[in-house]
């Protein structure tokens, strides 16, 4: 296997059918293929290029109608981009080598091609381009439980990426290695699964499809190290691995940053868990009503901000806020569990009150009486009920507090 930190000083061939940069179409998009389930768009940049990206979209953005993947920076870096989309997530099983061959047929000639895949796509990049020899593919995260019985080894120049803390990145890994003995390999830890996200948000990855268009491999490692401070997700993996770890004053920083960097609503409920286990539970609720001030109509997050409520000991308060996350989606059934957990609990501190305000009250009567009991004096129920007026006032505060709730 191929050294992470070797650099390649040759360009890759052109294909042996064409042998220079011809013309590109007319400006625009132009649509090269269609079927039920696929479809490959040829976008030309704004300028004349002779350097082509294949994309193929992971599953998370399966959408003929939308743009390709990474697209635009693709263009931006100076890309003609082949754009392979599919409606569903089929893991590109039907489209054949054969396709995708007749497709480069209806377009120019490029000094150097790209191929770019995550997860599925990855797979399917590297099943459908095994009839070319004169490509670099990218796999990042290849699944190979896709299409896995399909993978052929390719006769070309090859690079995997894959997080090492992620099992079943791991496994895969070890699938796609035994096809692809010869491929170079970054481990790269803490990008997250998928990793595309961190590799993306920090520049890795257009810094690699550029280096290998250009016949060399970037030091991926080194890269992403340096720039994953710009990446809301990789600071969101290292923040969650700090807190899992218990180092909770890095597991706050790294959280908080990744939050500064992007306002995602998973990012700030792991910063409210930092908080709550550092022995602040009211400031985590304080930070949970700006996230969900943010995004009010978002059910989930209201049944967030409960749960934060209730481990600050703000039943009360957490009830209401599930009862809101309800209204908006009514059919979530752990939000039910939650409310009627809720409730139980609300009821059984009212009894749990009630108990030790008539134990009280007992006491005070038979204090009373023993104080009264050589003198004859009649046993008084007003002066008794003074002694216990604290305790009443409490009885009577928790009645209203459970008839607002219905629970009486």
């Amino acid at each position: 296997m191929a050294m992470a930190n070797k650099v390649m000083t040759e360009r890759p061939a052109a294909r042996s059918r064409k042998t220079s940069l011809q013309p590109a179409p007319a400006a625009g998009r132009t649509i090269l293929f269609q079927n039920e389930n696929s479809l490959i768009e040829f976008i030309r940049g704004d300028m004349p290029s002779n350097r082509l990206a294949v994309t193929f979209a992971p599953p998370a953005l399966c959408d003929v109608n939308g743009f390709g993947y990474y697209e635009d920076r693709l263009r931006t870096e100076g890309f003609d981009v082949l754009a392979i989309k599919q409606a569903s997530d089929m893991g590109y099983a039907d489209l054949t080598a054969e396709t995708i061959a007749t497709v480069c047929d209806q377009i120019p000639q490029y000094q150097s091609v790209t191929v770019l895949g995550t997860e599925a796509g990855a797979t399917a990049a590297l099943r459908l381009f095994s009839a070319f020899s004169n490509v670099t593919i990218l796999a990042v995260s290849p699944d190979m439980t896709v299409d896995c019985a399909l993978a052929k080894p390719v006769q070309a120049q090859i690079t995997m990426i894959y997080d090492p803390c992620v099992p079943a990145q791991v496994e895969n890994f070890q699938q796609a290695s035994s096809l692809f003995s010869r491929a170079t390999v970054f481990k790269t830890p803490h990008t997250g699964s998928p990793a595309r996200y961190s590799l993306e948000e920090s520049g890795t990855l257009v810094a690699l499809v550029i280096a290998m268009g250009e016949g060399t491999i970037l030091d991926v490692n080194r890269h992403f190290r340096a720039n994953r401070h710009l990446s809301a997700t990789a600071l969101y993996v290292l923040g969650n691995d700090a807190l899992t770890k218990r180092q909770l004053p890095a597991a706050k920083r790294l959280l908080k940053r990744s939050y500064e960097v992007e306002n995602r609503p998973e990012i700030g409920i792991a910063y409210c868990h930092t908080l709550r286990e550092s022995g602040a539970p009211l400031d985590a609720v304080a930070f949970m009503k700006t996230i969900v001030d943010r995004y009010h109509h978002n059910a989930h997050l209201w049944a967030a901000l409960s749960y934060f409520q209730e481990m600050a000991d703000e039943r009360e308060e957490a009830l209401m806020s599930i009862r809101h996350a309800i209204e908006l989606q009514p059919q979530v059934e752990p939000f039910l569990v939650a409310e009627r957990r809720l409730l139980n609990d609300l009821f059984d501190d009212l009894r749990m009150k009630q108990m030790m305000t008539e134990a009280a009250l007992n006491k005070s009567r038979a204090e009373f009486a023993l104080a009264q009991g050589h003198g004859g004096t009649e046993f008084s129920w007003e002066r008794a009920t003074m002694l216990a007026v604290g305790s009443l006032l409490i009885l009577v505060t928790l009645a209203a507090v459970a008839i607002s709730f219905r629970l009486v």
